[in-house]
């Protein structure tokens, strides 16, 4: 469980790092290895992926994990977009999408007078 920790706060730092470039994604790598499951990227004592296995990072709405060769874990959340003019951006139109398609967010935007 640490090391998801520190793969989740790698994310949160990269995430408000690339806050204002555009429409970059944040991406990290943690080596993830726990010795009772030999070859395996181990993400939480209950999640273990075989390299080369991509899915959606459990706990958290939108983003992916893919178990690398080398057993790093390589985590990709969902790009940076400005809102349109005028608007908010809130929260994710449907989290349960797979990966990139849960990223599609919603926003509130001011009426026009």
């Amino acid at each position: 469980m640490p090391n998801f920790t520190v793969a989740a706060g790698l994310l949160v730092c990269l995430i408000i790092i690339l806050g204002g470039q555009g429409a970059l994604a944040g991406i990290s790598r943690v080596k993830l290895t726990n010795p009772t499951y030999p070859g395996r990227c181990v993400l939480d004592g209950y999640t273990t992926m075989m390299p080369g296995q991509i899915r959606k990072v459990p706990n958290v709405p939108c983003a992916s994990v893919k178990c690398d060769s080398d057993l790093y874990a390589t985590f990709t959340n969902c790009p940076i977009v400005d809102p349109p003019k005028g608007c908010k951006q809130r929260d994710f139109v449907n989290p349960n999408r797979d990966f990139p398609a849960c990223c599609e967010r919603k926003y509130e935007c001011k009426a026009k007078n």
